[in-house]
């Protein structure tokens, strides 16, 4: 195993050293909004995104309620872990549905 972890060591000192370069737009531009996108997938990618922000803020809620359950209040800790499972559970839940809802969306 170590000597696994040793060539894997070497490789990655060796990829630091290969010249690389990357192009890095110093504009970034939103896209064209100009009416030739289907505003169903407009409304789709929204509904997608704020399904991100409402699971990022759900974890930050369990995570707060951990831990100031480890300052003695167990059964807030308890509770946070609980939201905790049910927050991922709905986030992976909703976005396996969006698929569904484009395949629906464009079928019909």
């Amino acid at each position: 195993m170590d000597g696994l972890l040793y060539l894997a060591g070497g490789l990655v000192d060796h990829l630091a050293l290969v010249p690389m370069s990357f192009n890095w737009s110093n504009n970034p531009e939103l896209p064209g909004f100009n009416g030739s996108a289907n505003p169903i997938e407009q409304v789709i990618n929204w509904g997608q995104g704020i399904i991100v922000v409402i699971g990022i803020i759900g974890i930050l809620f369990a995570a707060g309620k951990m831990a100031i359950g480890k300052f003695g209040r167990s059964d807030l800790a308890a509770d946070g872990v609980g939201g905790l499972v049910w927050t991922v559970m709905g986030i992976s839940l909703m976005l396996v549905a969006i698929p569904v809802i484009r395949t629906v969306a464009s079928v019909a």
